[in-house]
C-alpha cells in the first residue's frame, strides 16, 4: 500500500510506524482472532480420542557363515541389504503380514482395539555401506496402551518368523536340488570323485545354515506400556493455533486496511488534498450547542472557539500580500459542519477587530440566518433579481459576551460597532428562488461580492457541499480564496479523490484545509494551545484548562 508523500505528491510506501499503526488500529481484530484460534484448537484436540505408541525394535544381522562358523564373519552385499531394510515396511503393511500380526494379537488379547503398525528405519543407525546392524522400529498405536504393546510385539514376531520361513524354504529347494545331482553318482568310484565330496560339503553346510536360520533380523528389544498418549496434545495444538491465527489476523487486518477506504490519519488526508492544514476544529456536540452554535461567544473558553481562533491566526497568515478579500468555506457533503465554521470564523475574526460580513450562499439549504437568529425575508436572492437594495438586504449583529447577541439597530459598513461591542454584517440567503445555481453564477452575485470586498475588510462566503450541486464552482469563481472543510470520520477516500479532482477545476486560491477532528478531546487542544484573560485587578492569568468534555452526538450544519 502506498500513499502520497507531503503536498508534492510523490508516492511513498508504508514506513515501520504506518504498519504499527495498522496493527494497534486492529488489535481488537487480532486478538479476537488469536483467541479464537488458540481456544479452538484446544477445545477440538482435547476432544480427540488419546492415542498410544508402543515400538518394538529389531535388528538387521547378517547370516552365520558357515565356512568360517568360529567366527561368523560373512560378506554383506550392501544392495542386497538395502533391499532387505526397504522391504520391512512394504512387508509389514502387506496383507498376509496383517492377517499373521492380527491372529497373533488376538491370542494374546481376544477382543483388541483397533490398532495399526508401521515400520520405520532409525535414522541414526548406521549406514547401509558399511555392513553392520541396522535397528528397525515396529510402531503399533492404539487407543488402548495394551493393544498398542501387544501389535508392536506381534508384529516384530511375526515379521521375523516369516523371514524364518522364507530363508528355510529357499535352503531347503537348494538342499533338494543338491541331493537330486548327488542321486546320480551311484557306483563307489563315483562317490570318492572331488564333486561328490564338494556336493557332500555343500549339503553339509546348507544343513548347518538351515539349522541356524535367523531370517536376518533378531528381536532386540520388545515393546513396553505406554504411559502417556502422543496425541492429542492439547497444548501443542493451542500454541500451533496461537501462531496460525496470529499469522492469519495480521494478514487479514492488512486486508482490511487496504480496503478501508476510511481518512484515518491527516498523513493520508494531506496525501489526497495536496493542501496545508490551516486548522482542526473538535467535532461539536448537539449537547454543546444547546445555548447556540457560536460557541466564540457563548463558550469562549471551551476547545472549539479556542480552534476557531487558532483558525483564525492561521487565515492571517495566508494573506500576507494583503490580496485576500473573501473566502469561500466548502465541504464535500452536508452535514461536515462548514456553516458553523463559517459562522464562528466570522465571529472569531470580528471580535478581533476586523469588519466582516457572512454572506450565505448556500440557496438550497440556507443555515446562517437560524446561526445568528436573523430573518430571512431578505438576502442574496432578492438584491440579486433586483428587489432589494444590498444596503437594506445586510443585517449587522451585536457580539456581546455571552448569549445576549442579535441583529443590531442599524446596518452600516461605515459603522464597525462601539469600542466595546463589535459587530458583524451577515447577509442571508433570502427567499429560496427556483433557479439557485443561475442566481450564484449570475453577474449580479458577482457584484454583490465585489461591492462587500470594497468596503469590509474581508468577506465569508457559505456555500452548498462541492459534491452535492455544482453552485461551488460558480461561488468560487467569485471569491479570492477557498477553505475547505473535512470531517476525517464522514468522509471516505473516493469523495476525497472525486473532490480533488473537481477542486483542480475551479480558478479561486486554496488556501487550505480545516480538519473535524472525532478521536481527540478538548485534552488535545490543552497539551497544544493556551488561552489568556485578565483578571478585575488587571493581571494577567493563563487558563491551561478550558472547555467541556464534547460528546460524541454529531450536528448537522
Amino acid at each position: 500500500m502506498t500513499e502520497v508523500n507531503g503536498l508534492n505528491g510523490e508516492p511513498q510506501g508504508m514506513t515501520l510506524r504506518d504498519y504499527a499503526q495498522v496493527i494497534v488500529r486492529r488489535l481488537w481484530l487480532i486478538l479476537l482472532i488469536v483467541a479464537v484460534a488458540t481456544g479452538a484448537a484446544f477445545f477440538f484436540s482435547s476432544r480427540q480420542t488419546k492415542m498410544y505408541a508402543a515400538t518394538a525394535k529389531i535388528m538387521y544381522t547378517a547370516s552365520l557363515n558357515v565356512a568360517d562358523p568360529l567366527t561368523g564373519q560373512s560378506y554383506v552385499d550392501p544392495n542386497a541389504r538395502a533391499a532387505d531394510l526397504a522391504s520391512v515396511a512394504t512387508v509389514i503393511s502387506s496383507p498376509d503380514m496383517q492377517q499373521r500380526g492380527a491372529a497373533l494379537v488376538r491370542t494374546q488379547e481376544p477382543a483388541p482395539a483397533a490398532f495399526s503398525v508401521t515400520a520405520v528405519v532409525q535414522s541414526d543407525s548406521t549406514t547401509v555401506n558399511t555392513g553392520t546392524n541396522t535397528v528397525v522400529d515396529i510402531n503399533g498405536t492404539s487407543s488402548a496402551p495394551a493393544t498398542a504393546e501387544i501389535a508392536a510385539n506381534a508384529y516384530a514376531k511375526s515379521f521375523i518368523e516369516w523371514r524364518k520361513e522364507i530363508e528355510r524354504a529357499q535352503i531347503g529347494s537348494a538342499l533338494d536340488a543338491l541331493k537330486t545331482r548327488m542321486a546320480e553318482f551311484k557306483t563307489a568310484v563315483a562317490q570318492q570323485s572331488t564333486e561328490y565330496l564338494i556336493l557332500v560339503q555343500r549339503v553339509q553346510d546348507l544343513e548347518i545354515r538351515k539349522a541356524t536360520v535367523t531370517g536376518n533380523f533378531s528381536f532386540v528389544v520388545p515393546a513396553s506400556l505406554p504411559a502417556a498418549p502422543y496425541a492429542p496434545k492439547p497444548l501443542r495444538s493451542a500454541i500451533l493455533g496461537l501462531a496460525v491465527g496470529l499469522f492469519a489476523a495480521i494478514g487479514l487486518a492488512f486486508l482490511l486496511e487496504q480496503l478501508d477506504t476510511s481518512i484515518r490519519t491527516e498523513d493520508r488526508l494531506l496525501g489526497i488534498m495536496r493542501q496545508p492544514i490551516l486548522g482542526r476544529i473538535p467535532r461539536i456536540a448537539k449537547k454543546a450547542l444547546e445555548h447556540g452554535v457560536l460557541l466564540t461567544i457563548s463558550a469562549p473558553t471551551s476547545a472549539a472557539a479556542e480552534a476557531f481562533r487558532m483558525l483564525r491566526s492561521n487565515l492571517d497568515f495566508t494573506q500576507v500580500d494583503g490580496d485576500l478579500s473573501s473566502v469561500l468555506v466548502t465541504s464535500s457533503v452536508q452535514g461536515e459542519g462548514k456553516s458553523v465554521t463559517a459562522c464562528n470564523l466570522g465571529v472569531s475574526l470580528a471580535l478581533a477587530g476586523k469588519r466582516i460580513v457572512v454572506v450565505d450562499g448556500d440557496l438550497r439549504r440556507p443555515r446562517v440566518h437560524a446561526y445568528f437568529g436573523l430573518s430571512n425575508e431578505t438576502g442574496v436572492s432578492t438584491v440579486a433579481s433586483g428587489r432589494t437594495k444590498l444596503t437594506d438586504a445586510l443585517q449587522a449583529v451585536w457580539l456581546r459576551p455571552g448569549n445576549d447577541n442579535g441583529p443590531a439597530a442599524a446596518a452600516s459598513l461605515a459603522d464597525g460597532g462601539s469600542a466595546n461591542v463589535p459587530k458583524l454584517y451577515v447577509l442571508s440567503s433570502g427567499p429560496l428562488p427556483p433557479n439557485p445555481g443561475e442566481v450564484v453564477a449570475s453577474k449580479r452575485f458577482a457584484a454583490i461580492v465585489k461591492q462587500l470586498e470594497r468596503e469590509a475588510d474581508l468577506v465569508i462566503v457559505d456555500s452548498p457541499a462541492m459534491l452535492a450541486v455544482g453552485d461551488t464552482a460558480e461561488l468560487a469563481s467569485k471569491v479570492d480564496g477557498m477553505v475547505y472543510l473535512v470531517d476525517m470520520k464522514l468522509m471516505r477516500r473516493p469523495m476525497l479523490e472525486e473532490a480533488v479532482r473537481r477542486l483542480g477545476q475551479v480558478p479561486c486560491r486554496k488556501l487550505g484545509l480545516v480538519v473535524i477532528r472525532h478521536s481527540q478531546n478538548s485534552a488535545y487542544y490543552r497539551r497544544h494551545y493556551y488561552y489568556y484573560t485578565y483578571g478585575q485587578d488587571g493581571g494577567k492569568q493563563v487558563k491551561s484548562r478550558f472547555g467541556e468534555k464534547r460528546e460524541k452526538a454529531p450536528v448537522e450544519s
